[in-house]
């Protein structure tokens, strides 16, 4: 029995934390940009709406604009300037997350 596949999840989920945590704290960041500047802090600040991820529903509106790209529109440059920025980054988390499990699976396969 080979540690193949504990070493890849341990190494691989720390290094994907170690990008997906700030990450997140980034996505956080811009919903509390774009509820500044359409006055929906109220909304964004909502715990009634909270799943058990922790999201509220104009969270999830927002990460839903991010991953189709329709944040594009939005009237405020920065905004949108950072948007491409976390956008971005979170399609890379969603990827790198994608390629980790696919990676301990191999490692699991491969060392049968």
């Amino acid at each position: 029995m080979s540690n193949a596949p504990a070493i890849v999840g341990v190494v691989g989920g720390l290094v994907y934390a170690a990008y997906a945590v700030p990450t997140m704290f980034q996505f956080l960041s811009y919903c509390e940009m774009v509820a500044a500047a359409t006055g929906k802090t109220g909304e964004n600040a909502d715990k009634k709406t909270q799943d058990d991820g922790g999201l509220n529903a104009f969270q999830h509106e927002q990460y839903r604009l991010l991953r189709n790209g329709d944040f594009m529109n939005f009237p405020d440059a920065a905004v949108v300037a950072y948007g491409i920025v976390v956008a971005r980054k979170l399609r890379v988390s969603f990827w790198a997350a994608v390629a980790l499990v696919v990676s301990f699976a191999a490692a699991d396969i491969l060392t049968q």
